[in-house]
């Protein structure tokens, strides 16, 4: 199977050297893909290659959360290449194993891959993440970053997958039963015998525990936040929110948080594309404003 996998905290945290930089534009970083902001992305790809699946990676160079399906349209993209071996960034591919790394937004990553990067391949899945946290509910899956990457390559016709784990604990045991029921459940997904759904996406939240937990099929749970900011003393404001109350919501049985809060896994099918609301008289007495183009 072959896959080209993107997330939106795909930051690399790495150290300028003169020396290096100018003699051989390359430079080293102080660990692998960030194990403060993107932690899970490493093992899952080494995950995926263990089973023989050919993996392609195309990665924001920062982090790139509550981004959503943006494209910063004035962003002159850059691309570097990041060495798992030798844990360098440059701007020359030294395998063909590298990282990719664009100075754009998730869905760039995705974009750029799909038309220029790997113009030259098929892929048969687009897969978003994991994600360092949980994309549920209307609340996180609408600005999420990764979600927003998986919905670009449903977009540009590729069938889509959108993983976030959890992020109570980076225990080895607990990463590598999260990367194995991800691929259990990309598989499934993948051969089943049914139409994939137009402009389809599933999104995919996996708590972090070292035993497997029940699968759920769930919906979107509908809830609401207030200020997602915080000011300062020089009235400058700063994105800090407070979801304490979201998080210790239990949710609705069949839903996302509910099967999250329970530490189910939750796959949820989605579609890239903005729907009517659902109301009773869809023409909202539009007639009644027809009445002044006659008058």
């Amino acid at each position: 199977m072959r896959v080209l996998i993107s997330n939106d905290d795909g930051k690399l945290i790495y150290e300028f050297l003169a020396f290096v930089c100018i003699q051989a534009h390359a430079y080293v970083i102080t660990g692998p893909p960030s194990w403060e902001e993107s932690p899970f992305i490493l093992p899952f790809v080494e995950h995926l290659e263990s089973l023989g699946w050919d993996v392609k990676v195309c990665l924001p160079d920062s982090q790139k959360s509550w981004i959503a399906k943006s494209f910063l349209i004035k962003d002159d993209i850059q691309l570097r290449y990041y060495n798992r071996s030798t844990q360098q960034i440059t701007t020359e591919q030294q395998d063909k194993t590298d990282f990719l790394l664009l100075t754009g937004t998730p869905a760039t990553c995705v974009n750029i891959a799909l038309h220029h990067l790997f113009a030259d391949q098929e892929f048969d899945l687009v897969i978003s993440g994991p994600n360092f946290g949980r994309n549920f509910s209307n609340l996180f899956t609408l600005a999420s970053g990764t979600v927003g990457a998986a919905m670009e390559g449903a977009l540009n016709k590729k069938k889509a997958i959108s993983i976030s784990f959890c992020f109570s604990n980076k225990q080895p045991e607990c990463i590598q039963n999260c990367c194995e029921t991800a691929s259990d459940i990309v598989q499934h997904l993948y051969r089943l015998d049914m139409p994939w759904p137009t402009l389809g996406v599933f999104n995919v939240n996996i708590p972090m525990t070292k035993e497997r937990r029940p699968v759920h099929m769930t919906k979107f749970y509908n809830t609401h936040y207030g200020s997602l900011f915080k000011q300062d003393k020089h009235g400058h404001f700063h994105f800090k929110p407070d979801f304490s109350n979201t998080h210790q919501d239990p949710g609705v049985e069949g839903t996302d948080q509910w099967a999250l809060m329970n530490k189910y896994v939750s796959i949820t099918p989605m579609v890239a594309a903005l729907q009517t609301a659902h109301v009773d008289d869809l023409d909202f007495d539009v007639d009644s404003l027809n009445t002044k183009v006659f008058e």
